[in-house]
């Protein structure tokens, strides 16, 4: 039997037509700058790279001011990029470490680094551990656990100290970090994870330049995905099931090290409570425990990051949870 010809003639324009109407689509949102328009630069750029692994790392051996609106704050890094407190200062390898592990409240954002909550631990004299702050702004609980298995082997690590906040469940599930900040400027994509058919996590897609990978992405389907799934509710996603993956694979690897891995949960109120991480065989110090009064505004410049006052409460939370634990023998 002979197929009609225009029947298929027809079908060959409409899918041409469409291919035009999405092709002229992603030129409109690439030239207008939708949904991704430059109006500000993260401070972090001033005194990161792109990290092929992790996506963003901080630039080995540099010493600058990191600025936070009308705030400004040294910062002082090491040989391999790693926050220290002052310029040529060295890790011992062998020394008993403490390794902290997160994003912006553990690297200290907006304060120095004797201002932080990790600075502050490493000024407790009864703590006999090498204090390591692995933290890096903008990172999730992947990024996280990715720095955790690159500089774990580097050091005598007797505890590891992950600082979970609320943000990290979203960006668990994001890959182009635009999507949750389009107006920002970025160095480039961030690792993402996943975890396969055997319940085991694995590099979904490695990170990537910006320049190269906007051409191997649309533009227009970000803005549909965007836009859309955030009134269906699914945008951005919220990974639990990946995010406890992540967590426990943070403790497996210490403890195959013969440290002992806790979490910081940083909660500002009630509202920012994940109730999965009780679910989890995990040593947790919430910082609503006996928190001052007030402290649910003791961030800089009404954000989410902690004042140098916070950073008091969640050291003293830390040496409190190490006496109870025996930690500091």
């Amino acid at each position: 039997m002979k197929i009609p010809q225009k029947p298929i003639r027809i079908l060959l324009i409409n899918i041409i037509l469409l291919l035009l109407v999405l092709i002229i689509g992603e030129i409109v949102c690439r030239v207008a700058g939708i949904p991704y328009k430059v109006t500000w630069e993260p401070d972090q750029n001033a005194f990161g790279q792109f990290d092929p692994e992790l996506g963003w790392s901080y630039i080995p051996n540099k010493s600058t001011m990191s600025k936070t609106g009308s705030i400004s704050k040294p910062v002082h890094f090491d040989v391999n990029g790693i926050r220290v407190p002052h310029t040529d200062f060295q890790f011992d390898g062998s020394k008993p470490s403490i390794l902290f592990i997160g994003g912006s409240i553990t690297m200290g954002h907006g304060l120095t680094y004797e201002e932080s909550f990790v600075g502050k631990f490493d000024a407790f004299e009864e703590a006999p551990y090498q204090v390591v702050n692995l933290a890096v702004q903008g990172y999730g609980s992947d990024q996280a656990l990715l720095a955790l298995k690159k500089y774990l082997p580097k050091f005598n690590t007797k505890v590891v100290v992950y600082t979970f906040f609320n943000h990290h469940l979203r960006r668990n599930g994001n890959y182009d970090r635009r999507q949750l900040t389009p107006s920002a400027r970025f160095l480039g994509t961030k690792p993402l994870l996943a975890i396969n058919s055997e319940n085991k996590l694995y590099l979904a897609k490695k990170p990537s330049l910006y320049k190269n990978y906007d051409y191997s992405h649309s533009w227009l389907f970000d803005l549909y995905r965007m836009r859309i799934g955030s009134k269906l509710g699914t945008f951005p996603p919220l990974p639990e099931d990946l995010t406890k993956a992540i967590i426990q694979e943070m403790k497996k690897i210490s403890n195959e090290s013969d440290a002992h891995f806790l979490i910081l949960d940083w909660k500002w109120t009630d509202d920012d409570e994940i109730r999965f991480l009780q679910d989890l065989d995990v040593d947790i110090i919430d910082t609503l425990d006996e928190a001052p009064s007030g402290w649910d505004e003791m961030v800089i410049q009404r954000g989410v990051h902690p004042t140098a006052e916070a950073s008091d409460h969640a050291a003293r939370l830390l040496i409190d949870f190490f006496n109870s634990k025996n930690l500091l023998e």
